[in-house]
């Protein structure tokens, strides 16, 4: 099976060999190259779906949970939120300040005030440790406090612990992410 660089090399000594036919050739070192960058894309989705099916059960369980939590805050599902937080829960905001779930739950809870747009998590990690298991992440979103718009990203590990047959989350930290080294 050729490689995507020996086809964009063969194209181009064909485009090299035959200058009467340029055109053409370079019309199909386009087409050589556009399937060969097609292949490597469904080869990427192709890795990430074989990374998702490396994880165990309770991973995929982990993953889903913190999918889920990310959902509730989009949905406001405040009762979805309260099964899922442990009431031992300790926050570590990216500002150092600690809250536990009552404060957690509160600033959560959408208002007429604050609503919450979209909120994503990417570049999840899950380990699973018995029964406990440790995800981190980054998690992306935005908000509308007051009528203002208000874009938020951060590192993020949180810590599940299973409890009565149940994950629940029991520790969670956020951090701003490093800023970009200048090129």
């Amino acid at each position: 099976m050729r490689t995507f660089l020996q086809d964009l090399r063969y194209g181009a000594r064909i485009l090299l060999h035959n200058p009467g036919g340029a055109w053409i050739n370079v019309v199909m070192l386009i087409l050589v190259w556009a399937g060969a960058s097609g292949a490597v894309n469904c080869q990427t989705h192709a890795e990430e779906r074989r990374k998702a099916m490396d994880l165990t059960d309770e991973e995929q369980e982990i993953a889903r949970l913190n999918q889920k939590w990310a959902d509730w805050i989009v949905a406001g599902d405040m009762n979805a939120l309260d099964r899922l937080l442990d009431d031992d829960l300790i926050v570590t905001s990216g500002s150092g300040v600690l809250k536990g779930k009552k404060e957690e739950m509160d600033d959560l809870r959408p208002t007429a005030e604050i609503k919450t747009y979209f909120f994503k998590v990417d570049d999840v990690r899950v380990r699973v440790y018995g029964e406990s298991a440790v995800v981190t992440g980054q998690a992306k979103w935005r908000i509308s406090l007051q009528g203002r718009d208000i874009d938020n990203e951060r590192r993020y590990t949180t810590v599940f612990v299973k409890r009565n047959g149940e994950w629940r989350i029991v520790a969670q930290h956020l951090t701003k992410l490093a800023p970009s080294p200048p090129k």
